[in-house]
């Protein structure tokens, strides 16, 4: 027997990322709120964290912070946090500090009491603090004294608040804790005593349905455990009605106590835990004691109620989150089993709606029947869990009981009592309904229960209400999901739209096609909002084709309808609407007046129809326009249609289309298409189609060719269409033929201002042709002639051809007011033609300064006659003008003529001196020398100065100038001058000079331009033999130190370097260090380092104190070591000794360097030293060194208390290094652990592990040295997964299999470690010891499904002849896919097909079945699962699999899956298996459908079986089948039933004449005659009747006169009668024809006297009866758009 409580792990504190420290898993450190959250304020070390689990999704989160406490809110995730009296609280989701408070006193206990409020304990009072707004905590009572010396453990309220407890144990002189409560009434203000360890409030239902606050107390004392129940009054309900209930409790042991109850208000049952482990569970209403048990060998300290079971949460001391709760699916069972208590199971299960007790329930109200109590069978009924005895079988027994006198029937007290306690279910309301619907006012109270959700809705109910109240039905068949009602209610109504939106909101999808049918026939325009709908609003698509939609429209003539209807499902114009917008326009174009479809081409912007088909529509209904569009959409669609012929056909009809859209249309067309519709345009009517072509021409020039173009104009001789054409696009052509073309027509049209102006303004056309054009034309206006020439250079030609021709006044007018700026070609033209001097001087004076200088100067001096304009220059300059080329000018004329040309050349400022220097170069160098000068025309001036040997003005140049590129260019190497030169800046422009930059430029530049030997001569009798100023500089001295090294250092590399000169140079820079003391010691002493004088380094260094620098040049550079440790003996500096100890480390002298450093005192290099001792194994060395690194230097590093442990385990001093962690120190123990541990260093390990409380390492330790039941018992410390694994994998090694599977029980218990044990000890070969490992793993309250599944995988491999058996008792807690895989890859198909049914997954079980008949079918299994499968494809091939398997089964699987096959692809498949004849009764069955296929199968079978009878009854009832095809079938069957019913179906589909010959064939003349009379043929009925007269069937002759009455005309008749002399048998007919004729003529006669009198009168009247109606009354306007009129 199951037990009635479950508990279960939910969280382990160790899984935490980061691990948290056992310590910190207390009562004061681990604080639970709610179910929700678990917090723990972690301390490892120095370091403190709160980390928070969110128990739902089993995840933590870590936060740094120092609290005291932390509490995290019930429900948010909201933290509060104590330290010392400060109190804070955090809304962790949008990180801000909510409120913030510091407490007078120190809170000894807090919790939360609500989402809200906070109770906060101190030594003397409680509070409460509210986190809303900003108030304060208010103090709600003083703690009593007897509380004083208590520690506080709990603090509970009601849920109202206003009973508080406080509880707290006091420990006693005997070592027992006291439990201590103080219970306050808030609102009064009193407090009482009272003992007990633990205690809850409840709100409770009572059996009577009472609403009351119990007050539960537990505690366990001398005098015994006990249990306190009682009600306490709250709110309005203060008198108390429950009975307290005071129940004893044995408690495991006297020192055991209760630490928490937890009560469960849907089970009534109470929850006390107690510190030892133990659960005992209590009815609240009896106190009756139900279960107790131990449920955790480990103490639990806190816990929490858990809503989703209804029970407790519990943290044990190690750390681990439990669930504690009822298991409601054997609690019932186990109360009556094994307590024995009927009333308490029956109780629990009606309270908690709990199974278990239903025989019970049975029972007793069988028994209260038979006593007749129909009022507690009735609440016996509403009490039972579950509705268990809601059935229709109560309903019928209370029916039967009679009603007795006085009394109401027993059903209405069932109802009433049902409906004043709930509601009632559908086959209740169901047969109230029809109790009540029989009285007046029965609709509004059924009403009035539906609005107060008193009745259960369903589709009976809804037809019983139709009748009565049909909104009231419509709301319950919605409700009930009844659709097809819903949907015919709506229809009823005319809510069609509501129909759309109903199907598509439950999903119910009807037969759309006859929903519209039946619509169409009653309202067409609702019809078309219907279709509309379907098509729109369906979210799977449009369940109807639109063309079937629109065939339903059509066929009734309905086109303004189908065009509304295609106009709404087309808008969006998508490519796949194609079709149907071909349609829409097809049926307007042909049924409608053509504006429709021209008003729908304009508006809706249709583009995928068939253009082709519909412009030779527009065409034939003479829309032109429309007709051309197409035509072009035509020709995009497809491009190798021949299009253009058809467009010449419409376009010439220019007449019918607007000229603004002929002109856009031609946009469309391709350039050579244009060209020959505007050719056609032209030969059609030139005159009127000559607009429309400029239009064109002109709007589409880029695009047809301009030259096109004008061919084309040119070949009709229009010119001035020409002219037109071209003067609008002249401005924006680039093209030269163009605007020559312009120039052409506008000259031969005569307008000249266009041809000046454009020749003025354009610059494109070709110059030469337009100029000899011009010229040939010998206009009288020569300005067009003198635009092209001023634009395109011909001045020359200009110039000339106007001087020929006398027409002078043009080149004055021209340079005058035209082109001032040209002048100085012209005057060179003039030149040129020998014109007068005088003409030329006046033509220049009267252009004045408008003309350009230096074009002039130049055009002048080209010719040498620049004196010719000297007066004009002159005038110029006195009006102040500063241009250079005038200046130069003048300059030249001065220079030539001699005038005062130094003068000029020093005092003129605008001249460019460049220009003048070089005109004087030849003629005076000194002349050249001053403009060079004046105009620091530097590389002018030095090669003037050069070539003509002037170093001396050279060298003052230079030093004055002050320029390093210019001194960069004079001194280059290969300069041939540069001796000279230097040798005039040393003895003529230094000596000059007292400018310290330019002594400074100067000496830069010899540097630059590497001098050393004139450099250093130079510095050296500056700085040496100088005058003062320049003794003392410091630059200089550093610059006579810096070349003289620099010099060394270059003869040193050279590959021809002297030995002698090098000890010279070398004995010179020695010299300077010791006679100069101005330099800069330490820059010195680099260079003289970086040109390996290390002497003289250390001389400079020494001389200025520099000790450390000097040391390091002995070490570093001379490597004498020796000197080095002699120089710091002498110095005796603390940093020399260091650097000296540096470099003896570098060189491995670990003890002298060590000697260095103690002398030095020195441990910062602590690092360097730890790695050379390290390298070098001198640990000893070592552990002296960081002892004086810790005592004496002060280092206080972790990394060197880590190096000491180490040192101290690797020289095994392990006393020492026990001694020294347990002494103050900052060694990173974990790591040194570690690092012992990979060294193989175990019992120093072992030592360090124990230290720092790392079990899990100290295990594989264990391991390592052996010791595996050590190892076991530090794992189980650990608890780490990794440690269990290395524990389990080195027992397994040494077959401690016992030990072994201990390990890997705690390992398999997590799902993502499974699979590696298992490959584990596969891999080793044991498998019996694996599934002996998972069986035992299975009894785990962690057990999982990965356990199941594997262990189900590993008897699949190993133990097949278990596996069933695994499976049918585990199946639910299987893996099922992956064991599903492993036994279709171990043939286990039976196993398999199992598990796919037991899984839901009824398409892979019908499969497997089919795929391995032999092992996995089963034909009633396989029913079962065929008709559960979501793929019916598996429906069909079951159906070949049948046939080739099991084909007497296959009626029997067809009946199965009737209901979800298309019947007609079951023909299909079973006709391609050519057994049709098998599937006959499902056939018969289904025909009801009347489905095409599936009718021509059972007529297929009724003639092959020659079953007529059933033959003809299948037609007449089942018509969607091919007829005709039926019909010429059995036309020539033998059988004469079969030919009758060949000649029914020809009478059926109005093939008449086919219908007659076959009855006249087989003489069945009766039917011959019906089928006549029925077709109304008078062609047909005369041929039948000539047909018996002609076989001397007379009687039939005589039959057809009047069956076919009305079809025979009466001369035929009297015809043949006389002709076969058969007037007996025609008289009657004739009789009754010339009856009829005379009623006719007398009507006729009467008609045409009445309208006689109608129009006189209409006469009289004025009245002209031809004007009477007419028109298109039917056809409207165009309106608004899209609305077309009918």
């Amino acid at each position: 027997m199951e037990r009635p409580v479950e508990v279960r792990d939910v969280y382990r504190l160790s899984d935490v990322e980061g691990g948290i420290s056992p310590q910190s898993i207390n009562f004061k450190t681990v604080t639970m709120e709610s179910d929700k959250y678990l917090c723990v304020r972690d301390q490892s070390g120095d370091q403190n964290s709160i980390v928070i689990v969110e128990i739902a999704n089993k995840s933590a989160s870590r936060h740094k912070m120092a609290a005291e406490s932390a509490i995290m809110n019930p429900v948010s995730k909201v933290l509060a946090l104590k330290a010392g009296t400060t109190l804070q609280i955090f809304n962790l989701d949008m990180r801000t500090k909510m409120k913030s408070y510091n407490m007078p006193d120190a809170v000894v206990y807090w919790r939360w009491i609500s989402n809200q409020v906070i109770a906060l304990v101190t030594a003397t009072s409680v509070y409460h603090w509210s986190m809303e707004g900003s108030s304060d905590p208010v103090k709600v009572f003083d703690r009593l004294p007897e509380l004083a010396e208590t520690q506080i453990l709990n603090y509970r309220t009601d849920s109202s608040l206003s009973w508080l407890i406080l509880i707290g144990v006091a420990k006693q002189p005997d070592g027992t804790l006291k439990g201590v409560m103080q219970l306050t009434l808030l609102e009064k203000n009193t407090s009482k005593i009272l003992d007990g360890h633990a205690a809850c409030f409840m709100d409770a239902t009572m059996p009577s349905g009472e609403k009351a606050c119990l007050m539960c107390v537990a505690s366990n004392s001398a005098q015994g455990g006990r249990l306190l129940i009682m009600e306490v009054p709250v709110g309005a309900k203060q008198e108390t009605t429950f009975e307290r209930k005071i129940q004893g409790v044995s408690f495991s042991s006297p020192n055991d106590f209760p630490v928490a109850v937890q009560a469960s208000a849907k089970h009534g049952l109470i929850y006390l835990v107690t510190r030892t482990g133990y659960l005992y569970l209590f009815d609240v209403f009896t106190a009756t004691l139900i279960y107790s048990d131990m449920v955790t060998q480990e103490p639990i300290f806190v816990t929490s109620p858990e809503e989703k079971t209804n029970g407790l949460l519990g943290v044990s001391t190690s750390g681990k989150l439990m669930s504690i709760h009822v298991n409601e699916n054997t609690i019932v069972r186990y109360i009556h089993q094994n307590l024995g208590n009927y009333e308490l199971a029956v109780g629990i299960a009606a309270r908690a709606d709990l199974g278990g007790a239903d025989e019970l329930f049975t029972e007793k109200f069988t028994a209260l029947l038979q006593q007749m109590n129909i009022q507690e069978a009735v609440q016996l009924v509403a009490k039972a869990p579950r509705g268990l005895l809601r059935t229709r079988e109560t309903i019928n027994k209370l029916q039967a009981i009679p009603q007795l006198p006085g009394q109401q029937p027993a059903l209405s007290v069932y109802f009433k009592y049902l409906l004043e306690k709930g509601s009632l279910n559908a086959f209740e309301a169901v047969e109230l309904a029809r109790i009540v619907l029989q009285k007046p006012g029965g609709a509004p109270y059924i009403k009035k229960l539906m609005e107060e959700s008193k009745l259960e809705e369903s589709e009976d109910l809804g037809d019983i209400l139709q009748q009565h109240d049909s909104d009231l039905a419509l709301k319950i068949y919605f409700k009930a999901a009844a659709h097809l009602k819903v949907i015919n209610v709506l229809l009823q109504r005319g809510e069609f739209a509501k129909v759309v939106q109903y199907c598509g909101r439950v999903n119910y999808s009807p037969d759309w096609s006859v929903l519209l049918a039946n619509l169409i026939n009653v309202n067409p325009d609702a019809a078309v909002q219907f279709a509309t709908h379907l098509h729109d609003q369906m979210p799977d698509g449009p369940p109807l084709n639109p063309n079937s939609v629109i065939d339903m429209f059509v066929s009734r003539h309905l086109i303004k309808q189908v065009t509304a209807y295609l106009l709404e499902i087309l808008k969006g114009n998508k490519e796949e609407d194609a079709a149907l917008q071909t349609r829409l326009l097809e049926t307007n174009l042909q049924f409608s007046p053509p504006q429709v479809a021209d008003q729908i081409l304009a508006q809706c912007g249709f583009s995928h129809y068939d253009a082709l088909k519909i412009a030779n529509l527009c065409e034939k209904a003479q829309l032109y326009q429309r007709a051309l569009e197409n035509y072009a959409n035509a020709g995009k669609q497809n491009p190798d249609a021949q299009i253009i012929p058809h467009i010449r056909r419409v376009i010439i009809n220019t007449h019918a289309i607007a000229p603004e859209w002929l002109v856009d249309f031609f946009g469309g067309l391709s350039a050579q298409d244009s060209l020959d519709c505007l050719k056609e345009l032209l030969n059609h009517n030139a005159r009127q189609n000559f607009k429309v072509c400029v239009q064109v021409a002109t709007k589409y020039s880029d695009e047809l060719g301009a030259s096109e173009l004008i061919e084309l104009f040119l070949g009709f001789k229009a010119y001035e269409a020409l002219y037109y054409y071209l003067g609008s696009i002249v401005n924006y052509s680039n093209d030269p033929e163009v605007h020559f073309r312009y120039i052409e027509a506008a000259t031969m049209v005569g307008q000249y201002s266009e041809v000046e102006r454009v020749t003025r303004e354009s610059t494109v056309y070709e110059p030469e042709r337009t100029k000899n054009f011009l010229k040939e034309k010998k206009l009288a206006d020569l300005w067009p002639l003198v635009n092209v020439c001023d634009q395109h250079d011909y001045l020359d030609e200009l110039v000339k051809y106007l001087y020929d021709t006398q027409n002078l006044k043009y080149v004055d007018m021209y340079v005058q007011k035209k082109n001032p700026l040209k002048t100085p070609y012209v005057v060179g033209a003039l030149l040129d033609c020998d014109a007068n001097e005088d003409y030329i001087k006046t033509l220049i004076m009267s252009v004045g300064n408008m003309c350009p200088i230096e074009p002039l100067v130049d055009e002048v001096e080209k010719r040498n006659r620049i004196r010719l304009i000297q007066n004009w220059l002159e005038a110029r300059q006195s009006e102040g003008n500063q241009e250079a080329a005038l200046h130069n000018a003048l300059g030249k004329i001065y220079i030539d003529s001699n005038q005062n040309v130094e003068r000029f050349l020093q005092q003129n400022q605008f001249y460019d001196p460049k220009v003048l220097g070089k005109y004087c170069e030849n003629r005076d160098p000194n002349m050249a020398y001053v403009a060079y000068e004046k105009g620091q025309c530097d590389y002018e001036l030095v090669e003037l100065t050069s070539k003509n040997c002037m170093f001396k003005q050279q060298s003052r140049y230079l030093v004055k100038r002050q320029d390093a590129e210019l001194w960069a260019h004079v001194l280059k190497e290969d300069d041939d001058t540069r001796r000279q030169l230097v040798d005039q800046v040393v003895q003529t422009a230094l000596p000059e000079t007292n400018d310290p930059e330019e002594l400074s430029t100067t000496v830069k530049a010899f540097m630059e331009a590497n001098l050393p030997h004139e450099l250093t001569e130079l510095l050296e009798k500056i700085v040496l033999h100088g005058n003062s100023e320049f003794k003392q500089n410091r630059y200089l001295q550093n610059l006579l130190l810096l070349t003289a090294i620099t010099q060394y250092e270059r003869s040193s590399k050279a590959e021809d370097a002297n030995e002698g000169a090098l000890l010279s140079q070398r004995g010179r820079v020695m010299e300077y260090i010791q006679r100069l003391n101005g330099y800069d010691s330490t820059d010195i002493a680099t260079l003289a380092v970086g040109a390996e004088l290390y002497e003289e380094a250390f001389t400079v260094y020494k001389k200025f104190d520099c000790n450390v620098q000097a040391i390091k040049v002995l070490l570093e550079m001379l490597n004498a070591v020796d000197r080095a440790t002699e120089f710091a003996e002498r110095v005796n500096e603390n940093d020399v000794w260091s650097v000296l100890g540096n470099a003896q480390l570098k060189l491995s002298m670990i003890t002298e360097a060590v000697g260095c450093f103690l002398k030095a005192a020195d441990a910062s290099n602590f690092q360097e030293v730890i790695d050379a001792a390290e390298n070098t194994e001198c640990y000893a060395d070592l552990v002296k060194y960081l002892n004086m690194a810790r005592n004496d230097g002060g280092k206080k590093e972790a990394a060197v208390d880590t190096e000491l442990v180490y040192a101290y385990a690797k020289t095994d001093r392990l006393a020492d290094l026990e001694e020294f962690i347990t002494g103050p120190n900052v060694a990173q123990i974990q790591y040194t652990a570690d690092r012992c541990f990979n060294e193989n260093l175990f019992e120093a390990a072992k030592i360090l592990y124990t230290n720092v409380g790392n079990f899990a390492r100290l295990a594989i330790t264990l391991v390592r040295l052996q010791q595996f039941y050590a190892a076991v018992d530090a794992a189980q410390k650990a608890n780490s997964i990794k440690t269990w694994k290395e524990v389990m994998e080195a027992c397994v090694d040494a077959e401690e299999f016992r030990l072994a599977q201990m390990a890997a029980l705690q390992i398999v218990v997590q799902p993502d470690e499974l699979e590696d044990v298992v490959k584990f000890y596969e891999t080793k070969g044991y498998f019996d010891e694996l599934m002996s490992l998972m069986k035992a793993g299975l009894g785990l309250d962690r057990a999982h499904m990965g356990m199941f599944t594997e262990l189900g995988v590993l008897y699949a491999k190993y133990k097949p002849s278990k596996l069933m058996e695994h499976i049918k008792l585990f199946h639910r807690r299987i893996n099922v896919h992956k064991l599903i895989r492993f036994c279709e890859k171990l043939h286990h198909w039976a196993e398999a097909r199992f598990l796919y049914t037991h899984n839901d997954e009824y398409d892979s079980a019908a499969k497997l079945m089919m795929e391995h008949p032999i092992e996995a079918w089963d034909h009633e299994v396989y029913k079962e699962t065929i008709v559960k499968c979501s793929s019916l494809e598996l429906c069909y091939q079951s159906i070949h699999f049948y046939i080739e398997t099991q084909p007497t089964h296959l009626t029997d699987l067809l009946g199965t899956i009737q209901n979800r096959v298309d019947h007609e692809r079951v023909v299909h498949e079973v006709k391609k298996e050519n057994q049709l004849p098998l599937a006959k009764q499902y056939l018969e069955n289904v025909q009801e459908a009347n489905l095409r296929q599936v009718n021509e199968a059972v007529n297929s079978l009724y003639i092959e079986e020659e079953d007529y009878e059933s033959l003809r009854l299948s037609i007449d009832q089942f018509d969607n089948f091919d007829q005709i095809g039926l019909a010429e079938q059995l036309r020539k069957h033998e059988l004469l039933e079969f030919r009758r019913v060949s000649s029914a179906l020809y009478k059926r589909n109005k093939r008449w004449q086919q219908s007659v010959e076959l009855s006249k064939a087989d003489k069945i003349y009766k039917d011959a005659l019906q089928t006549v009379a029925e077709s109304e043929d008078h062609d047909l009925a005369e041929e039948l009747m000539r047909f018996f007269v002609d076989n001397e069937q007379y009687e039939c002759f005589s039959a057809c006169l009047y069956v076919c009455y009305d079809l025979i005309r009466p001369d035929v008749a009297l015809e043949l009668g006389w002709r076969h002399n058969k007037f007996d048998m025609i008289m009657p007919y004739m009789i009754q024809v010339f009856k009829e004729y005379g009623e006719k003529i007398n009507s006729l006669e009467k008609k045409v006297e009445e309208r006689a009198q109608q129009q006189g009168a209409q006469q009289q009247a004025g009245v002209d009866p031809t004007m009477m109606g007419g028109g298109y009354g039917g056809y409207g306007g165009m309106g608004a758009p899209l609305q077309l009129q009918y």
